[in-house]
């Protein structure tokens, strides 16, 4: 099993899990992947009345179990990041996936530029090799960004190391333009959330100022610069909200 929360502490609003700090920075945010075996296509019976499917594609087959079709009907377009993670007793490969569930994706930093994405990891004790290679897969611990048409835009290699994990997935973003174009616009509507709770701030409007500064907070654009700041302001503004509530 990979390990998608870090495996600290419980559910915060954020998405996360409390109870943890590295250094003096604490964990907001974790990986959150959606654990899928690749196995062999199943052969669909139609039910009384339909007329009889065709035969199901690899493709078709790969999409489907990579969840295109479904972040297509809930609008999410982010690009899609599978992580090929082997079990952790893999005579071979298992001390490598270990460290990495263990230490490289509990990095604040890496984990905020994974939110960038639509995370999944293939199960390789419990899928086929041929479809898993279809996707970028080389026969051991990896990463890979794919487009819609699961063609590999950047490969990122295992690394033990959670900064050069963000930098490779900051990196493995800016190959994908449209979610660039996507996250300039979320980070400038980020800048005017924060004026507009100043404003609101300004006129003792506090529970309408939280409002606006939880969007940024609890979010999932947690590479923007306005992030932190939303964080420390957030609490400040929810404090004074309670104080005002408390004179009613």
């Amino acid at each position: 099993m990979g390990n998608n929360t870090g495996g600290i502490g419980l559910p915060t609003p954020s998405g996360g899990r409390g109870g943890r700090s590295v250094g003096a920075a604490p964990r907001l945010t974790y990986f959150k992947w959606t654990e899928v075996a690749i196995g062999k296509i199943q052969a669909v019976t139609p039910k009384e009345g339909e007329a009889p499917r065709g035969p199901v594609t690899a493709e078709e087959h790969l999409r489907k179990l990579l969840g295109f079709e479904a972040a297509k009907l809930s609008g999410d377009k982010r690009p899609l990041l599978v992580y090929f993670h082997y079990p952790h007793d893999h005579p071979k490969h298992g001390k490598l996936s270990t460290a990495v569930c263990s230490r490289t994706l509990d990095d604040e930093q890496a984990a905020r530029w994974s939110k960038m994405f639509r995370c999944v990891q293939i199960d390789m004790g419990a899928t086929e090799t041929q479809y898993a290679d279809m996707i970028g897969h080389k026969g051991m611990p990896l990463f890979v960004a794919l487009d819609p048409d699961l063609k590999v835009v950047a490969e990122i290699p295992v690394t033990k190391s959670g900064a050069k994990l963000k930098k490779a997935l900051e990196g493995a973003f800016k190959k994908f333009p449209k979610a660039v174009k996507q996250m300039k616009k979320d980070i400038a509507q980020h800048k005017k959330w924060m004026a507009q709770a100043k404003a609101l701030e300004k006129k003792d409007e506090f529970d309408k100022a939280v409002e606006l500064v939880d969007k940024i907070r609890f979010g999932d654009v947690r590479i923007s610069p306005y992030f932190d700041k939303a964080q420390a302001y957030g609490q400040r503004l929810a404090l004074k909200a309670e104080r005002e509530g408390l004179k009613r």
